[in-house]
């Protein structure tokens, strides 16, 4: 009999428009999940961020969170984080210099996760972003570009115009030591360039808890070119109906959109 692993992305995906869940929505994905189905989300938000918006999901094993760079144990709170190394950081900050485009640098110092950023270097995008985080004091204004990349460093968000962000998208884009996701926000018309230690991915993160749970199935579901690489590797990966057209392409079908609750509704039929 096989074991199966059921993940799903969050924005555009399992969660509303709105940044909701349905009551249904909440109640079968809870209730599979009282019956030991191993169901869990992959997302490009940070813990903190998911951990707010999906309180009432009864998530009990680990969650992948900032696109594959930390597993969470939602239960436990114990993380598995993929860290870039000195010699990636300081290649890194050799090509990103001179581009004055507000970043987030997720960062760790005794432990301590803080989101670091430059002091007055911002735009319309990334104060919509420090505003939704208004309170959290992991977010750290700081006066230099060398404290900023001084850290033991995992995940680096910069937030502009297409047209600002894409030259220096094109400059890290093929670097054989880290993973860019670079897409525009689903909520606003900026674009979001994400980058990632090369072995922190969602398809990696997910394959070690395939590995951990003895799963000898994927089924996945997505939205987002982000998503691209969890559809790769799954058994079966359903796209929902207002997912980007090249997701659409690799899936294996095309369900209900995020609004409608698609992915709620696909498990509520197919998982006995």
């Amino acid at each position: 009999m096989k074991k199966i692993l059921y993940v799903t992305d969050l924005d555009g995906t399992l969660m509303r428009d709105d940044k909701s869940f349905s009551s249904e929505t909440v109640n079968i994905i809870n209730n599979l999940i009282g019956k030991d189905v191993l169901i869990t989300y992959a997302t490009s938000r940070s813990i903190n961020s998911a951990s707010v918006i999906t309180k009432d999901i009864n998530f009990q094993i680990p969650v992948i969170t900032l696109n594959g760079t930390i597993i969470v144990n939602p239960l436990s709170k114990e993380q598995d984080i993929a860290m870039f190394s000195r010699e990636t950081l300081e290649e890194l900050y050799q090509l990103v210099r001179g581009f004055e485009i507000p970043v987030s640098v997720t960062s760790y110092t005794g432990g301590e996760e803080k989101k670091l950023y430059l002091a007055g270097r911002t735009n319309e995008g990334f104060d919509d972003y420090l505003e939704s985080h208004a309170g959290d004091k992991r977010f750290c204004p700081v006066d230099t570009e060398e404290i900023l990349y001084s850290g033991e460093t995992c995940y680096f968000t910069f937030i502009a115009d297409r047209e600002e962000l894409e030259p220096l998208y094109m400059q890290v884009k093929d670097g054989s030591r880290w993973v860019c996701n670079y897409q525009q926000d689903k909520y606003r018309k900026e674009y979001w360039l994400e980058i990632s230690p090369v072995n922190a991915t969602k398809a990696k993160a997910i394959q070690k808890l395939q590995k951990y749970y003895n799963c000898t199935h994927l089924v996945v579901f997505g939205d987002s070119l982000n998503d691209i690489s969890m559809f790769n590797i799954a058994d079966e990966a359903y796209a929902t109906v207002n997912a980007d057209e090249r997701l659409k392409a690799i899936a294996t079908g095309v369900i209900g959109s995020n609004n409608s609750g698609g992915v709620a509704e696909w498990l509520n039929i197919n998982v006995k």
